[in-house]
């Protein structure tokens, strides 16, 4: 059968998965400053964002899942505004009690109310482009949104007056960032300056928004990615002769090599990865489990998707979710709705499948009860 991975070798189809807290106790919550906690509608466990596929005219969807029926509501956000997200949705934030979603084509931030999935505020980046307009990934910390702009930036927006305050220029086309022991860690791809990519990654304050050290990492780095407080970086390589790998990124800032891999996301205790050679198209994905402490790889048996495009895991449900394409004869479709499958994460048994409401490759984000 044979395959291709678009998804790496386009700039645009970057992945982006995002969890942050949303304990109503904690003191760094932007919605509760103090007092009484008020009481919050939960509409689920897990939302999902699929980019949709711009050329086609194939809109993007926010999809909720609900991991105790295993059910999923498709379509929540133009259902509850009567409007589309934009082109390709790439991004997302659970925080508070808020939704944030960043579309890199129509450069606008979407900020949503969670419990009645109406919009709240909708920023228009190319009004001032002094942060950035392609918003590209996120995390947040400590009352704000902080997100990658592939046109150069690391901006922060505030959750309080829901602006983007502060920003600090980084390495061209930053990916998906992660935060690491209060710092945030930027992958500095340069992916839109094809075949020549980047080999930089920096490490930038949050409190400060200034950059504070840049260190050398594999060619093309596309995520970083953290487990059970240890850090990795998925690079990407050039798609032909230089292979995309996972590193281990150690406490100098040197890494590790871990195992070939496409696409890679964070269990509870290990990283799962996807890999399938760019220059065999007939191979298909192979798994490999990485042991975050230690970097030792092993493989598991299990009822593995047609295609994957991105990993996600729940740990209040203990649920891993594999998002795949589906095939359109020989290749995957970048236009017909995709799917999830649903493991749990013990033994990786298979509990549903569950279709999206959209095409392109979706990412999740979720909030805590």
């Amino acid at each position: 059968m044979k395959k291709l991975f678009y998804l790496f070798f386009l700039p645009l189809l970057g992945m982006s998965m995002v969890s942050c807290s949303d304990d109503n106790n904690d003191p760094e919550n932007p919605d509760v400053p103090g007092g009484d906690v008020p009481e919050v509608i939960v509409v689920s466990d897990v939302y999902a964002l699929t980019q949709g596929n711009m050329y086609s005219n194939i809109e993007g969807s926010l999809d909720a899942i609900d991991l105790k029926t295993l059910n999923i509501n498709s379509g929540i956000f133009k259902a509850a505004n009567g409007r589309s997200l934009g082109d390709t949705p790439q991004c997302m934030a659970v925080y508070g009690s808020k939704i944030y979603i960043g579309t890199s084509q129509s450069n606008t931030i979407e900020i949503i109310d969670k419990a009645t999935n109406l919009s709240i505020k909708q920023i228009k980046l190319a009004d001032d482009p002094t942060h950035g307009t392609t918003p590209y990934s996120m995390v947040c910390y400590k009352g704000g949104v902080f997100m990658s702009m592939y046109d150069g930036y690391l901006a922060r927006l505030d959750t309080l007056t829901l602006t983007i305050d502060k920003s600090v220029k980084v390495g061209p086309n930053p990916d998906q960032i992660a935060l690491y022991r209060g710092k945030i860690y930027v992958p500095e791809s340069d992916g839109m300056n094809y075949p020549k990519y980047g080999t930089t990654a920096c490490v930038v304050d949050p409190e400060t928004m200034t950059v504070e050290k840049r260190f050398d990492v594999g060619l093309n780095p596309r995520q970083f990615i953290v487990c059970d407080d240890c850090l990795y970086l998925l690079c990407s390589g050039n798609y032909t002769d230089v292979e995309s790998m996972l590193y281990k990124v150690n406490d100098d800032l040197t890494q590790t090599q871990i195992c070939k891999a496409h696409i890679a996301g964070a269990l509870k205790n290990e990283i799962i990865t996807a890999y399938t050679p760019f220059t065999d198209h007939a191979t298909a994905p192979t798994y490999s489990f990485v042991d975050a402490k230690s970097g030792n790889v092993s493989v598991k048996e299990f009822e593995t998707p047609d295609y994957p495009h991105s990993f996600w895991y729940n740990q209040t449900t203990n649920t891993v979710m594999i998002g795949s394409y589906v095939m359109d004869g020989d290749y995957p479709s970048y236009t017909l709705p995709g799917y999830v499958n649903l493991y749990n994460g013990d033994n990786f048994n298979l509990l549903k499948k569950v279709t999206l409401g959209s095409g392109g490759p979706a990412y999740f984000a979720e909030f805590v009860k």
